[in-house]
């Protein structure tokens, strides 16, 4: 649809003196005439031809925006409660004033946005609920603000805020109340709730000197606290007689950090009599070089063995036999698990045992046996899955750069908790060459060091973390991480009020900072599992994915097990690698030979085939398996028993190589080369051996089987190995 042209006014504009002038729509009747609405093209105004036309009289008076003299009265005056009132326009600016009114009163303050002087007040002072205030503005910037009322005032610690209060009411130190931290009796009220747990209203405090937070009326901290903290608690002198041993007398020279307490408590383990038997028992333990750890873990298991002897009444050690045993376990035992029922009875087993042998008493050899021990059976392991693992890097990159290594390092690693929270700031090293960058921790359980290849990405946020250390704490303290406060879920993700303390990071899961973070992560990126549920995060957890993610990628049991530096792969496969289903049928049907048989290897036993069996009355064909290696086997065994070698088929006398298997055999050979070849770049010395030992048997097995004088040869034996 075609619009009308606009047709020219033919007359100038009475603003900017342009031609560029056109007609607005159709004429208008009005009281004094009929008008014509214009506008002009070149300043964007609009003005009125005809009707009653009124010559615009100068205003006389200097523009107050622009201070030019280009100004002119718009309209009739106007009668206001002050007074009459003549609007304005100016014709250089545009903008419009008045004259005539009452003037605006100066602010007397500078702009608080811009810092300028020329400040008004705008409107009366207006009655606010805590006080009077005065609008105001600011003629060179344009922006409103408020004179009077209440203003936030801020505290800050090394550039943190940590408390704020209104300037109308006085900081409120809270009397005989000091910081149970820095000891100072600058302490404030930060809020105040009811606690739903401990069913009471709970006071939390904050002071202003050292911004440490508190609950409760200032009274000391516990030790735990303290070093949950990184204070120093001092050594106590040890005393036999003493119901409260300081284990770093005990254990000269020790890390407390790795202590999970520093005091063996003897109160509240019963009478006397056995107080004295267990601390003797406890000394001869630390004599025989036992950790630590141990032994405040096998203090808790007789404390509550003296609490039910007490209670049963019970004077000496003779009087314990069988059936008052079996009360206990009935009774005090019942509800634990296996595991932690044999933890129980073995220490108490290890008591009675050291007290026959060194004389301090005298109890039945019987009084513990074998039959007492429940069956054990191992669960298979429950690692992350690949998608969870996915989704935690994924939306890693959001949470404070300290925990992301943490976890990074922790997974690739595949280290336990306790290694990954006392790594050393040195832990990282270059090879002889420079090529290859290599993590070395220590691994407490085995009391033995470990080192695995790190790739360039984390090499460079080590570094990284490393120089944040650095600056925080300065070079004396010896770890790569540090535990955190504040890290609760209100503060996701970046955690602004995070407070780095000077110590190692906790390694309970509930304490330690990088499970706490990526739990919250899990929660509010609702990461689920397969079963449709939050994905359950522990810092013991990343051992077992990382074992089975290798198995998965391919890699070979030895590869994981020299991984993870276990002493047996039997270790690796029970405890921390979850095979896809079908895989450990390999091991206990074909491999282990438990029914001592001769059958023909399928995935499915079910269809197993009698005529196979047949054919070949001395050995059992081995295609179709799968080596720990991740390469399928071809073959036949001659062995009958369990096989002690399994994953080492091709290094293992009995193997019987195949002549139609030749091109596979060669097949296998070309992959297992670039394998060598990796494991030599990015693993150890141990996993390249087991690599090239399978090669060198391949190529043997390939060399006769070419060799070979007969064509119509069907198998020959594999070397043996050691």
């Amino acid at each position: 649809m075609s619009q009308d042209k606009a047709q020219p006014a033919d007359v100038n504009c009475p603003y900017c003196e342009s031609s560029e002038t056109i007609k607005r729509g159709s004429p208008q009747e009005r009281k004094h005439g009929v008008v014509q609405p214009c506008l002009c093209k070149e300043c964007g105004r609009r003005f009125t031809l005809g009707g009653k036309q009124a010559q615009a009289q100068p205003a006389d008076v200097n523009c107050p925006y622009c201070e030019s003299s280009e100004t002119i009265k718009s309209g009739k005056p106007i009668e206001r409660k002050h007074g009459v009132v003549q609007l304005c326009l100016c014709k250089e600016c545009g903008r419009r004033f008045t004259l005539g009114s009452k003037q605006a009163q100066p602010a007397g303050v500078n702009c608080p946005h811009c810092e300028s002087s020329e400040t008004i007040k705008n409107g009366k002072p207006l009655e606010r609920k805590y006080s009077v205030v005065q609008l105001c503005l600011c003629k060179e910037c344009n922006r409103r603000f408020t004179l009077g009322g209440r203003k936030r005032r801020t505290i800050s610690h090394e550039g943190k805020v940590i408390y704020s209060y209104w300037d109308d009411s006085e900081l409120l130190i809270i009397d005989n109340v000091s910081c149970p931290n820095c000891k100072q009796n600058e302490v404030v009220l930060k809020t105040e709730y009811y606690d739903n747990k401990r069913h009471k209203q709970t006071k939390r405090m904050i002071c202003l000197s050292c911004s440490q937070e508190f609950t409760g009326e200032g009274k000391d901290w516990s030790n735990s606290t303290k070093r949950k903290l990184g204070k120093t608690i001092p050594l106590e002198p040890w005393e036999f007689e003493k119901d409260r041993w300081d284990l770093r007398v005990l254990y000269p020279g020790i890390e407390e950090y790795k202590l999970k307490s520093l005091f063996l408590n003897f109160t509240n383990c019963g009478s006397n009599w056995f107080v004295n038997l267990i601390k003797t028992y406890v000394i001869w333990r630390i004599n025989s070089g036992i950790k630590g750890k141990t032994v405040f873990a096998e203090l808790h298991n007789y404390r509550h063995f003296g609490w039910f002897l007490e209670r049963q009444g019970v004077t000496c050690i003779e009087e314990i036999d069988r059936n008052l045993l079996a009360t206990y376990y009935n009774k005090e035992l019942c509800h634990l698990a296996n595991s932690t029922f044999i933890n129980f009875i073995s220490r108490l087993s290890t008591f009675f045992n050291w007290g026959n042998e060194t004389q301090n008493f005298i109890t039945p050899s019987t009084l513990i046996s074998s039959f007492d021990y429940p069956k054990i059976f191992n669960e298979e392991p429950d690692p992350l899955e690949d998608s969870v693992i996915e989704a935690i890097i994924e939306n890693l990159h959001i949470l404070p750069e300290s925990l992301q290594l943490m976890f990074m390092l922790g997974f690739h690693l595949g280290a336990r908790p306790g290694e990954l929270c006392y790594l050393r700031k040195d832990c990282c090293k270059p090879d002889q060459d420079g090529t290859i960058w290599w993590v070395e921790f220590e691994r407490e359980k085995s009391s033995d060091e470990h080192r695995l290849p790190v790739p360039t990405e984390i090499v460079h946020l080590i570094k990284k973390q490393k120089t944040y250390i650095n600056e925080l704490f300065g070079d004396d303290y010896p770890y790569l991480f540090c535990h955190y406060q504040q890290l609760g879920i209100t503060g996701y993700p970046n955690y602004p009020q995070m407070k780095a303390i000077k110590r190692p990071p906790m390694v309970a899961a509930f304490d330690n900072p990088m499970v706490k973070v990526i739990r919250f992560l899990i929660e509010k990126c609702k990461i689920l599992d397969s079963n449709g549920k939050l994905a359950n995060f522990t810092g013991a957890i990343l051992r077992p994915s990382q074992a089975t993610q290798l198995i998965n990628t391919g890699y070979s049991l030895n590869f994981v097990r020299s991984w993870l530096k276990h002493r047996s792969e039997r270790t690796t496969r029970r405890h921390y690698t979850r095979y896809k289903a079908g895989q450990l049928l390999d091991v206990a049907s074909v491999m282990a030979n438990l029914d001592q048989k001769y059958y023909s290897y399928d995935s499915n036993p079910e269809s197993l085939n009698p005529e196979s069996l047949r054919q070949n009355s001395k050995l059992h064909e081995l295609d179709g398996l799968t080596m720990l290696s991740g390469e399928p086997l071809y073959g036949y065994c001659s062995f009958r028993e369990f096989c002690p070698r399994f994953g080492k088929c091709y290094t293992c006398g009995y193997h019987i190589a195949s002549a139609d298997k030749l091109f596979y055999y060669k097949s296998q050979l070309e992959r297992l080369k670039i394998k060598e070849e990796i494991a030599f770049s990015h693993g150890s010395s141990e996993i390249y051996q087991s690599y090239q030992q399978i090669v060198n048997a391949l190529e043997s097995i390939i060399d006769a089987l070419e060799g070979a004088d007969e064509q119509g040869k069907e198998a020959t034996n594999s070397p043996e190995l050691g």
